[in-house]
């Protein structure tokens, strides 16, 4: 008999941010409330409740239509460190069972329990400890698929959401997808889900059933990899493992809305010291700095930056981060908070070259006489001068 190879468990956690509200406030639980951000007149729905959502309440409505369409709909700020605090319990319970997992943001995570049966048997019985977990934790009940791959255990679970188990056994992944919506699929959005249905394609199944000059035809070469995808072929692996894929984050949100750039660059200084020092502390160094900026109404804008060395010091780190900032800062609005991540860590390198340039081996001094100081007597004590006038 054939090893059944679905191992690939996909856990979703549906309306993240308002699942959370809910399981920090109990009396949330059977109302309708949508979290949006606060401080601007064209502010839209970034996550709406379960019971909105059946009133017709939409991710991206804006917030004066949500209220005109439910005038008992109560709008909430988003809580950035308890979804914070959530997604690192989430990450703390799912790293127990298997070093390869993928968690990405909103409560989507992905984890390949290849090779771990012997350790906790079937990957359906770790889907459903790992459901149980959650919830006894931190009261968050989400939607579990096992599949033979990634794409077909992200439809599992759109297909039971908000709850429930679904296992799609290796070689059922066909007549699994065959009747599902077609608005499942990833990569179809509104405007290929019109022209899908146009032509009378509603089902998964109808669109894999195309052959490739059909679907090049009416769809274009784009086309075949969704035509693909709707067959349940999927050759991607999860994310790094779980060294690569540690990250540092800080988020900061501002007390009132900025326009200025010298604020901005205060805080951004600010938060960059305190991840570095986490960083270093570690003795790791990052090869890639991101940057997320959230303006007031309601967008965001991002830039990053790589490279094929290591940023570890202060300096470099927030040299790089206000090349960021310079790029992502384009509008003309106010701004209400950024996050910075650190990724691509790993050991921090030493210096390669015999003889050490007098510059460098003084910066990093310096940096390692400043972080002993700050990790001895708190963080606060040591800033750069740009950082004063960022209030935390």
């Amino acid at each position: 008999m054939q090893r059944d190879r679905a191992s690939i468990i996909h856990l979703n956690v549906t309306d993240f941010a308002a699942a959370v509200a809910v399981a920090k406030d109990s009396r949330l639980a059977d109302k309708a409330f949508a979290i949006a951000l606060e401080g601007s007149a064209r502010r839209v729905i970034l996550t709406p409740s379960r019971r909105a959502w059946e009133e017709g309440i939409r991710t991206g409505m804006p917030v004066a239509l949500a209220e005109r369409m439910l005038p008992t709909l109560r709008i909430l700020p988003p809580d950035v460190p308890a979804t914070t605090k959530a997604e690192e319990v989430i990450t703390s319970i799912v790293q127990a069972y298997t070093p390869h997992f993928q968690c990405d943001r909103g409560g989507h995570v992905y984890l390949d329990m290849s090779g771990t049966t012997r350790l906790f048997g079937p990957a359906v019985d770790s889907a459903v400890r790992i459901r149980k977990e959650i919830r006894e934790r931190i009261g968050l009940e989400g939607a579990v698929a096992v599949a033979s791959n990634k794409l077909v255990a992200k439809i599992g679970t759109r297909t039971i959401r908000p709850y429930g188990l679904a296992q799609i056994r290796e070689g059922e992944e066909a007549s699994f997808l065959s009747s599902q919506d077609i608005s499942l699929l990833s990569g179809v959005g509104q405007a290929i889900s019109s022209l899908l249905r146009v032509a009378g394609i509603t089902q998964i199944g109808q669109l894999a059933q195309l052959d490739d000059e059909q679907t090049l035809a009416f769809l274009g070469k784009k086309g075949v990899a969704l035509r693909d995808a709707a067959r349940g072929l999927d050759r991607s692996s999860l994310g790094p493992s779980l060294t690569k894929q540690k990250q540092i984050i800080r988020k900061v949100s501002f007390a009132e809305p900025i326009l200025d750039h010298a604020s901005l660059k205060a805080a951004l200084v600010s938060a960059a010291e305190d991840a570095g020092l986490e960083m270093r502390g570690e003795n790791h160094g990052c090869s890639h700095i991101h940057l997320t900026l959230l303006w007031s109404d309601g967008r965001s804008s991002e830039a990053s930056r790589r490279t094929k060395d290591q940023w570890i010091l202060d300096l470099e780190i927030e040299r790089v981060l206000w090349d960021c900032a310079l790029q992502a800062a384009n509008r003309r609005v106010s701004l209400l908070a950024f996050t910075l991540r650190l990724s691509d860590l790993n050991p921090a390198l030493g210096q390669s070259d015999l003889f050490i340039p007098t510059q460098l081996e003084r910066s990093s001094s310096l940096q390692s006489a400043v972080d002993r100081v700050r990790t001895k007597f708190g963080p606060a004590i040591l800033c750069h001068a740009a950082a004063l006038c960022h209030a935390h």
